[in-house]
């Protein structure tokens, strides 16, 4: 509750008794219970609006009625004053106060309303004014049309009418001691509303029939409120007068009994005949009807207005007369008799208090509440008016005049705003008529603002404040400095530092000052819902708010991120922009705004005050607690989102960590900074690693991973394992930065496999393989995968890189590039070829693990032998590397075999196969060269034989020696020889063996011309040797015979082909120039295409038919089963068709037809 009106008394001890008024302008009329009419001129004072206004007796009619007048009424469009009198309405003019006409039709009147409004009449905006009169059972109604009398119209009422208003032009609403109706004009269609009694308000206005609202006590948003007096004391509202309360007890019990119809039984025949029936109008063109102390609005369509107000208006007094201003209802009811007792419940103590008395009721329209109770203690008030619109309020007793000033709607505002209570303060300035129209909304808009934040510092109703927020579309910016500290960061406010500060501190803690004043009369469901506040856990209360916010930043980012793939590079909010007072000339800073301060800058809400106004009845509403700005600016989306992820961030560490994830695993704008830091204080390594991986900063969480994966604290992180993990997830231009971390998991697998009974960092032995794989597994999954980037590696690179830590790794990496991807570069197919030298340069020095219980001797051997078998299979499989090259890596003294498959590919097959032969000491190996390479060379054979029949180069490794001295190779397991000539005389004899072999056995890849100048006269004719010869003669004669036969083939061709040539030309058909087709009947030329089809059996060739060639085609296709189809169709037997294409290069046409032969005549 707030001061909303000062109670002036004007007119005082008046020696007359006051029955009616009215006011208009600056006019106050008075009628007496003499007849008489009293004329005040209003003069309203200059400076301070709450001086009271002069009233100055203009004229006094004395002898204006001769019964005293019952009401007055003032049509000021049309100059006109209605008064009733005697039961009798008599118009007067206004300006004269004189030529009375009286209304013969009206005799008996008793109710008495008018109206003026524009109506369009046939589409033309025409003023019109109404005068209704209700006289025993009929209405009267007289209309103006523009200031002049248009006509009058009668309709017959059934029952007594106890008041009625207009609702529109067109629309009456009248109340009856049963119920409300409406009258349709101009057609006098009558229409029922609902009963006149307080169940069937309720009924209407969607409320329940408890007894506990039935009762009506106090308001709606006014429960407990202090009420001001006219002198500005507290007055208690929370009691009814008995009688009251015994009329809406007995009401609620017949409802609760009979129901609806039974409380209007009790109407009729109890109280309820006693009780008041109103009919008020309000602002915009509604209408208050009201029983009791219940009203409910209707528009003047004669509609319930459901969605404006929630529930009736509930009066705690019965009111006898009801009048409005813009944004108040004010009710006047006789005052109770002695003053009565009510007990007020307290949190400590129950009290009883004296109820005080009160006569005039001051509600707010749009929310309902009770704003005022003023006390009138010269005399109960009778009428209450308005003149002007509204803008004055008079209330009349029988010889007392009060004039109700209303406090200036700034001080209003103000007043209820310190007092916490927002709704009301939104409501009187939506309904003000002392505020301009272009602030109504930036005031509103501020105020919700206020609202929102008292909401969530103060009421803990963090989802409605934060909804609050959003409607007004707010920068997220200004709910989050309502956090503390440690989530606002630097947007936080001073008194928000402690998670607490949005808290109540402890049960003592003062509560808004909405519920200050009444604290002792509060209810006592509010306080047990205070008491479960104040119950709850601060902490539980604490993450309501952050989840709360948590939803809230939510949405903000949903529509950031739709702003973001819009390509959107601002976003528009409202931000809160504090003002700058000045000081005024005491120094002390001035309660309101200056003009001249900036009060509204560029895109500000509503429009620009840069011009003042010089109408000094709207002054700018300026307000010390709306002392800031809202404006309308363009934040950068970037910015927002910014401040919008970090906030979250910190949200999800203190109430949902698992939500870390999905907001740093995707794209996100958070500060790096601040997220670091807090992500390091609560130890989240893995979504710290995440928030780098997302901003690009990949060395950093490298960085990090490995100096955790050296911790023996970390157990998320332990090994190398996460390093490796981390590094296929960069894109492929970080290359470098994979080549600087990889090196450190690979050397740990290698140091691992080097050592198996230590760790790799001299720690315990117990280091799980899952956190530290080995060497291969590490190049398996960061350069040997399929991943896209592995692929777009630079491999000559990554080959060196892997060449400088261990070469089997290099041949395991290049083995997946040529499997997998076909690589075909040289350079790489050489870096294999040096991997396999490399690594068997180094396998004498290594240590090898006896696992299997062999000797480390014969598991080197083993190691060294599969890896010469890779390297000769490469050698023989790849067709890209440099044979000069490979040949100049090669050792000198050993590795014979590879230096051989190097010579075949330059060609050198006699060097290559004299290595095989005296170095390699292996005569099958040679054997298998030459069959492997005599696709290449031919004589690969021949040159073998001779090797073999010659002695070993003296620049060459005889093996073969060495093993026949060792009697590792003997021609007999007895032979054992020493010198020199005994072992030529073995090997001599071994070649000349193994020379039979080869010529019995691939006797086809050397001829015998060439066998037989290479053979020694010396050598023994063997079973070989006979064979060998065998096999030559037989195949010299095989070709023999090969040879006659096919040339006697091509002389039978020959012979064929020249009798066809001949038969051919020895019949033709001749084509004529008068020859027509016997299909088209059109001239065969010699540029067309036609087809001859041979004659039957029997006939001459002239019989032979020429047809066209399209005619011919297109009879073949109409009729295949037909007899000239038949006879051209081609079968196996004998190809009866023939056609002749004529080309665009010969002219000549050709037939295709065998035996023929055409000719052009």
């Amino acid at each position: 509750m707030h001061n909303a009106f000062n109670i002036l008394p004007v007119l005082k001890q008046l020696p007359v008794r006051i029955e009616s008024a009215a006011a208009y302008s600056d006019r106050l009329l008075l009628g007496t219970a003499s007849g008489a009419l009293l004329v005040y001129r209003i003069t309203e004072a200059t400076g301070d609006k709450q001086q009271q206004p002069q009233v100055t007796l203009l004229e006094t009619k004395k002898a204006f009625s001769r019964r005293s007048i019952e009401h007055l009424s003032v049509i000021k469009e049309a100059g006109v004053l209605v008064c009733l009198a005697d039961g009798l309405v008599t118009l007067y003019d206004l300006h004269t106060l004189s030529n009375a006409t009286p209304l013969a039709n009206t005799k008996g009147a008793s109710v008495v309303a008018v109206y003026t409004a524009v109506d369009h009449i046939d589409g033309i905006p025409t003023l019109v004014s109404k005068l209704a009169v209700h006289a025993k059972r009929k209405l009267v109604v007289l209309e103006w049309r523009d200031a002049e009398f248009y006509k009058s119209f009668e309709y017959s009422a059934a029952d007594k009418v106890t008041a009625m208003q207009f609702a529109s032009p067109n629309l009456l609403a009248l109340a009856t001691a049963r119920e409300f109706l409406t009258l349709q004009l101009p057609r006098g269609q009558w229409d029922d509303l609902f009963p006149a009694d307080t169940a069937s308000l309720r009924t209407v206005a969607g409320l329940s029939m408890s007894a506990s609202h039935i009762g009506g006590g106090t308001s709606n948003n006014g429960i407990g409120s202090p009420d001001l007096s006219a002198n500005g004391s507290s007055q208690s509202a929370s009691e009814k007068p008995a009688s009251a309360s015994t009329a809406a007890a007995a009401s609620a019990t017949a409802t609760n009994t009979g129901g609806m119809w039974g409380s209007w039984a009790i109407g009729l025949s109890g109280s309820s005949n006693e009780a008041k029936t109103t009919i008020a109008r309000m602002p915009n063109e509604k209408l208050l009807l009201c029983h009791e102390d219940i009203g409910v609005f209707i528009n003047s369509a004669g509609k319930l207005c459901h969605r404006e107000y929630s529930g009736p208006m509930t009066f705690d007094r019965t009111p006898i007369a009801i009048t409005y201003t813009s944004s108040y209802a004010i009710a006047i009811s006789h005052e109770s008799g002695p003053a009565s007792y009510s007990s007020t419940s307290a949190s400590t103590s129950s009290t009883r208090q004296p109820q005080k008395k009160f006569n005039v009721e001051v509600r707010n329209i749009g929310t309902q509440a009770l704003v005022q109770s003023l006390h009138l203690a010269e005399e109960s008030p009778s009428s209450i008016i308005n003149g002007s619109g509204g803008k004055q309020v008079w209330a009349i007793g029988q010889n007392t005049v009060w004039r109700l000033m209303p406090v200036p709607i700034q001080q209003q505002v103000e007043e209820v705003l310190s007092a916490g209570q927002y709704d009301e303060a939104i409501s009187l300035v939506a309904q003000s008529d002392s505020i301009l129209e272009s602030e109504k909304h930036e005031l509103t808009i501020k105020i919700r603002w206020l609202r929102a934040r008292w909401l969530f510092r103060d009421q803990a109703k963090y989802e409605a404040a934060l909804d609050e927020f959003s409607d007004m579309d707010a920068t997220p910016t200004e709910a989050i400095a309502l956090c503390p500290e440690r989530i606002a960061g630097e947007l936080a406010e001073d008194d928000s530092s402690d998670a607490e500060s949005i808290i109540s501190e402890d049960s003592d803690k003062k509560e808004p000052s909405l519920l200050d004043s009444t604290q002792a009369q509060e209810p006592e469901a509010l306080e047990g819902e205070r008491d479960k506040k104040r119950s709850k856990p601060k902490q539980i209360i604490w993450k309501e708010a952050l989840y709360a916010l948590m939803r809230y930043l939510t949405e903000h980012r949903r529509a950031l991120q739709r702003a973001i793939a819009e390509r959107s590079r601002e976003k528009e909010y409202v931000v809160r922009v504090p003002g700058q007072d000045k000081e005024d000339e005491n120094g002390a800073n001035d309660d309101y705004i200056n003009d001249n301060n900036g009060r509204r800058r560029s895109g500000s809400i509503g429009r620009s005050r840069s011009s003042t106004v010089d109408d000094d009845s709207l002054p700018h509403v300026r307000l010390k607690r709306l002392a800031f700005s809202l404006e309308r600016m363009r934040i950068p989306v970037a910015a927002m989102a910014q401040v919008i992820d970090t906030t979250l961030l910190k949200v999800y560490l203190e109430c949902s960590p698992g939500l870390l994830g999905p907001l740093l695993r995707v794209k996100n704008y958070c500060d790096v900074e601040q997220s670091e830091s807090l992500l390091l204080e609560y130890k989240r390594f893995a979504e710290l690693v995440d928030l780098y991986h997302g901003k690009g900063l990949y060395r950093n969480a490298l960085q990090l991973l490995q100096s955790q994966g050296k911790s023996s604290q970390s157990s998320q992180m332990r090994g190398s394992y996460p390093v490796v993990r981390y590094l296929l997830r960069l894109p492929a231009d970080q290359f470098e930065l994979v080549l600087e971390y990889v090196r450190w998991p690979i050397q740990i697998g290698v140091a691992r496999e080097a050592t198996a009974n230590s760790a790799a960092d001299g720690s315990d032995s117990s280091m799980d393989a899952d956190d530290w794989p080995s060497a291969s597994s590490v190049v398996s999954m960061v350069f040997a995968d399929d991943r896209p980037a592995a692929e777009s590696f630079p491999r000559p690179r990554v080959a060196a890189f892997l060449r400088q830590i261990s070469p089997k790794l290099v041949i395991q990496y290049l083995s997946y590039v040529f499997e997998t991807w076909s690589d075909q570069t040289p350079v790489l197919h050489d870096d294999m070829i040096a991997a396999h030298l490399d690594a068997l340069s180094s396998m004498p020095n290594a240590q090898v693990i006896n696992n299997n219980g062999d000797s480390p001797e014969e598991q080197e051997a083993d190691a060294i032998g599969e890896l010469r078998k890779r390297l000769q299979r490469f050698l023989r499989s790849s067709k890209f590397y440099s044979p000069e090259k490979a040949l100049a890596r090669l050792p000198e003294d050993r590795l014979f075999e590879e230096r051989a498959l190097i010579l075949s590919r330059l060609g050198r097959h006699e060097h290559a196969l004299s290595l095989l032969v005296f170095s390699v000491a292996s005569l099958l190996l040679a054997e298998q060269y030459c069959i492997d390479n005599v696709c290449n060379c031919a004589d690969v054979f021949v040159t073998l034989l001779k090797i073999l029949m010659s002695a070993p180069p003296k620049d060459i490794f005889d093996k073969e020696a060495e093993a026949i001295r060792g009697g590792t190779i003997a021609v007999s397991a007895s032979d054992r020889h020493s010198t020199a000539d005994e072992i030529e005389d073995v090997r001599r004899r071994i070649h000349w063996q193994f020379a039979g072999h080869l010529l019995s056995v691939h006797y086809m890849h050397i001829p015998a011309a060439d066998a037989l100048r290479i053979l020694p006269p010396a050598m023994e004719f063997t079973p070989d040797i006979l064979e060998y010869l065998r096999n030559q003669l037989c195949a010299l004669d095989q070709d023999m015979r090969s040879t006659n036969l096919a040339q006697n083939l091509r002389v039978g061709a020959d012979q064929q082909a020249r009798r066809q040539v001949h038969r051919m030309q020895s019949s033709y058909v001749a084509v004529t120039e008068t020859r027509t087709c016997p299909h088209c009947f059109k001239r065969i030329g010699s540029g067309t295409a036609f087809a001859v089809i041979p004659p039957q059996s029997g006939k001459e060739m002239d019989s032979h038919a020429v047809v066209h060639y399209s005619c011919w085609q297109r009879q073949k296709s109409a009729s295949k089963n037909s007899a000239l189809d038949a006879s051209a169709s081609v079968s196996d037997e004998n190809r009866s068709d023939a056609s002749i294409d004529v080309d665009d290069t010969n002219a000549d046409a050709k037939s295709a037809w065998p035996g023929f032969e055409l000719k052009w005549a």
